[in-house]
Order: C-alpha cells, then sequence, then structure tokens
C-alpha cells in the first residue's frame, strides 16, 4: 500500500542532481530503493487496476544515444498507456510532482492525423477540451508550419508536434501521506476526455521495425 514518500525522497534526489556521480552513488545508492523508488512502485500498484501496467522508471539512464548525459536519473516517475497510445505520466523531482498525459511526440502519420482533426470539427471540441490546461510546448515549432499561414485561427495547435496537458504540484509535507495518490489518480482522470480525442484522431504511434541482424559469414571467410 502506498503510503506516501518519506522526506528523504526530494532530499535523495536534490543530492544526486547536486553530485551525479558513481562515488555517490556507491555511498547513498541504497536510501534511493528504500525511500525514492520502494513508495514509486506502490504508488504504480495502486494506480494499475484503473489505468493497467505501469511501467515505473529505473534510476540508471540509457546513456546510448546521449552519452553526455548524467548516469542517474534526478527523479523517479511511472508510466502508463491508454488503449490508443497515448502516455499517463506522473514523474517526482526534488521540488514537484507533476503528471503529463498525452503524446511527447508525434511520429510523421501521428502528425497528419493530428493536423487534419485540428483543421476539421475535432479541432472545435479540442480547444474546448484543453481550456483551463498548461499545454506543454517545448516541442512546439518556432515558425509557422509548412502550407500554413500565421493567423490561422488555429496556429498554436498546428504548431505543437507533440501534445501533452501538464499538472504540477511543489513538494511538500503532503508527499508524506496517501494525498499524492489521489491527486495523480484524479488528473490521469481529469485528462480522460484528452486521452479520448487523441486515440480517436491520432492513435498510437507506428511500430519501429526491428534492425536486421547482420548475415553470419559465409564459410572460408
Amino acid at each position: 500500500m502506498f503510503t506516501g514518500w518519506p522526506s528523504d525522497a526530494t532530499a535523495f534526489l536534490a543530492e544526486i542532481e547536486a553530485d551525479n556521480t558513481r562515488e555517490f552513488w556507491e555511498a547513498k545508492g541504497h536510501r534511493h530503493a528504500t525511500a525514492v523508488q520502494g513508495p514509486m512502485r506502490a504508488l504504480a500498484a495502486e494506480l494499475e487496476p484503473e489505468f493497467g501496467p505501469i511501467r515505473v522508471l529505473r534510476a540508471y539512464r540509457n546513456r546510448r544515444f546521449r552519452p553526455s548525459s548524467p548516469p542517474y536519473r534526478t527523479d523517479t516517475g511511472g508510466i502508463a498507456s491508454s488503449p490508443g497510445g497515448s502516455a499517463l505520466t506522473v514523474v517526482l523531482s526534488a521540488t514537484a510532482l507533476t503528471t503529463a498525459v498525452g503524446h511527447w511526440t508525434f511520429d510523421s502519420g501521428q502528425l497528419r492525423s493530428y493536423r487534419v482533426a485540428v483543421l476539421e470539427a475535432p479541432g472545435d471540441q479540442l480547444e474546448g477540451l484543453l481550456a483551463g490546461y498548461q499545454v506543454d510546448r517545448r516541442r512546439s515549432l518556432r515558425g509557422v508550419p509548412r502550407g500554413f499561414k500565421g493567423d490561422h485561427p488555429r496556429i498554436d495547435l498546428l504548431k505543437l508536434t507533440g501534445l501533452q496537458v501538464v499538472t504540477t504540484r511543489p513538494v511538500g509535507a503532503w508527499l508524506s501521506t496517501r494525498e499524492p495518490l489521489e491527486w495523480v489518480r484524479a488528473a490521469w482522470r481529469a485528462a480522460g476526455p484528452v486521452v479520448t480525442w487523441l486515440d480517436t484522431h491520432v492513435g498510437p504511434a507506428d511500430p519501429v521495425p526491428p534492425r536486421p541482424r547482420p548475415a553470419p559469414p559465409s564459410e572460408g571467410h
């Protein structure tokens, strides 16, 4: 049962952000399992009956494509997925608990479907659904997308190359209670109409084809 994060959770995340080294991890990493990861797994377990399987983020970063990134995560979190491929995420950092629901980025097919929907009647519905929400615009184009004019009434939506609605709350004593569970559950439920819109009009990303394995060397070579 989720009973909250102890105060050492945000303390540890702040410390690993300040000293993201193997030496720190070897000396202090045991705190991550008990104060950070354990409660996150308990939170995920209580959300799974309603939202499905939740992948809890590992403490180690995958640096294969970003070798310059820090080796250890400075946050913790979990990701669920809707039937249509929308992500429901929760992330705890040293300063805030945040939920984000939707798609961080669209692939080419999703982007085409999204823009078609925005230009037609579903665009009216989306504008209403997003009213009052904080929309993550870090993946928004700086310029105008090709084929559109800057004065288009929905140009802000058309600039998006992904769509996530975000809720965030500063850390505090409330984290050490069951309140984070109810807060995350309420945020994910409230974003349900946005998820339904994305699942209906955008859908899941195309699967990435597996890389072909190299052919075995021929005999005699």
